[in-house]
């Protein structure tokens, strides 16, 4: 997902929180039977606190949902391809490896693959770095 997709994504988040909290705090409606007030306050209170609830979850839903996008975006910059193996979310890259011929594929489950990327980015700093101050790597 582009950062203005998931701008937009959390806009809309927003917005359904915003909703769902000013829904929760209009005071009730009165009736004009007297004897009908409390059960329809009550019916009130059940539907405001289901649609708040439905609104959490919603949002935590989408907030799931911009997490996942963003490390799938993240693992496939580091050369990692998303896929389903046996029913599970699992991120693959095929390398040679160091004096070998033969490609070796190698697959991680969401939370391996950010510990990669996490590695992965530490040792491209680190060249940077070396690079930056015109240290040569042999």
């Amino acid at each position: 997902m582009t950062a203005s997709k998931l701008r937009a994504l959390g806009f809309v988040t927003g917005a359904l929180l915003a909703f769902a909290v000013a829904h929760a705090q209009q005071p009730a409606q009165s009736s004009s039977a007297a004897g009908t007030a409390p059960a329809a306050s009550a019916s009130q209170a059940q539907k405001t606190t289901s649609d708040s609830k439905a609104a959490g979850q919603a949002a935590a839903a989408a907030a799931q949902k911009a997490a996942e996008a963003k490390l799938v975006n993240d693992a496939r910059n580091a050369g990692f391809r998303p896929e389903t193996i046996r029913g599970a979310q699992m991120f693959c890259r095929t390398a040679v490896e160091l004096g070998s011929n033969f490609p070796v594929r190698t697959c991680y489950d969401s939370d391996q693959v950010k510990i990669k990327i996490q590695e992965y980015a530490e040792q491209r700093n680190q060249l940077e770095q070396m690079h930056s101050t015109g240290m040569q790597t042999h």
